[in-house]
């Protein structure tokens, strides 16, 4: 069964004129405002309100790739706010701050992954991909913002680990890792503001195809091949497991340098 492109061409009209009538209204001053920050904000805040828009032609044809960055995305959501968590009392929570760091770095790197592959494909001309269209300019000029940052942030966190509190480069790499968890706050910030409903929208069909979670409706679309996208999310949880017990061990240092 498909949808027609006049359904999906409907609802980015009804889109559209709520927009505009929003636009209009309000004081010349407001409407200065808008029309310097509506171009960039608008389209952003038109999909958070719309997260179907996927479901329909052209976007349906990536929907699978969708799902799978939604899926991932809610993933690391959830670590990202546990992880968050110590970071306030990092002194006595930091070996849950170092667990939940390392079982980041699988998904995330997937993600990336995930990302990248639409990414490639838009630019190398893939048709179905090119007619999806790019996301929006904001987000777009954000992107390579956020993944670089994501890098070092991670790869700081590793190294501390490994050298350990009284290693002499520790100094350098602490304030790699603090200066690059500013930058990469403040862009992920805009980054899951921007996407948390279309993940939750799209990411709830993939966990469990039902109309609703709780109060948040999730899409009804079944692209294929769901099973192997759970599969592959399930070895990215298990892979992190193992990269967690991997290096475990260079948790105790810290541990013993924060307790004494």
């Amino acid at each position: 069964m498909t949808f027609s492109n006049s359904k999906y061409s409907r609802q980015r009209s009804a889109a559209s004129n709520s927009s505009n009538a929003r636009q209009s209204s309000g004081d010349s001053g407001s409407r200065g405002d808008i029309s310097i920050l509506g171009p960039v904000v608008m389209p952003i805040v038109e999909d958070m309100l719309n997260p179907s828009d996927d479901d329909y032609e052209p976007k349906f044809s990536v929907l699978a790739n969708t799902r799978l960055t939604s899926l991932l995305g809610l993933i690391i959501f959830v670590e990202l706010l546990l992880i968050g968590i110590t970071v306030p009392a990092i002194g006595q929570l930091f070996a849950l701050h170092a667990i939940i760091g390392y079982l980041l770095i699988v998904p995330i790197l997937l993600k990336i992954a995930s990302t990248s592959y639409r990414f490639f494909k838009y630019y190398l001309g893939n048709e179905p991909y090119k007619a999806a269209g790019p996301p929006r300019i904001l987000l777009r000029v954000a992107a390579p913002i956020l993944v670089i940052s994501t890098i070092i942030l991670m790869a700081s966190g590793v190294v501390l680990m490994i050298i350990g509190p009284t290693g002499t480069a520790e100094p350098l790499w602490k304030t790699i890792h603090q200066a690059s968890f500013v930058v990469w706050f403040a862009v992920a910030t805009v980054h899951i503001v921007s996407y948390f409903s279309k993940a939750f929208y799209q990411g709830g069909a993939e966990i469990g195809g039902k109309k609703q979670l709780g109060p948040f409706k999730v899409s009804q679309r079944k692209p294929p091949f769901r099973l192997l996208r759970l599969t592959l999310v399930a070895l990215t949880l298990i892979l992190s497991v193992v990269v967690l017990i991997l290096q475990y061990h260079y948790i105790a240092p810290w541990q013993h340098y924060f307790s004494g």
